[in-house]
């Protein structure tokens, strides 16, 4: 089982603020440059900092089970959310997609 996802960041702040839209949880600043996540089901979400933009976690595309509202949450914080809310990107944070499919 997953306990914990670690990504990493251009800005830890943005990224986090986009899994929190996501999981409708408050984020955590862990200081220096991290925050977690906490989903009341699945893994964590961590997020770092990158002090390189190579680094950034750009090839993880994961899929996500969400509420009804998560879509709207990601376009109200400015996430980019496709049309039928399947997919969304943090391209300010991290460059990749996470699909989103209706939570059981």
């Amino acid at each position: 089982m997953i306990t914990e996802i670690c990504l990493n960041s251009n800005s830890a702040e943005i990224t986090a603020a986009f899994w929190s839209a996501i999981f409708n949880v408050p984020a955590e600043e862990l200081g220096d440059g991290r925050w977690r996540i906490t989903p009341p089901n699945g893994p964590a979400v961590v997020v770092n900092t990158a002090r390189v933009w190579e680094t950034i976690s750009r090839y993880v595309d994961l899929t996500v089970a969400v509420d009804s509202g998560a879509e709207d949450r990601l376009r109200e914080n400015g996430f980019e959310v496709s049309k039928d809310g399947s997919q969304a990107v943090d391209v300010n944070g991290c460059d990749n997609t996470v699909v989103l499919i209706a939570a059981p």
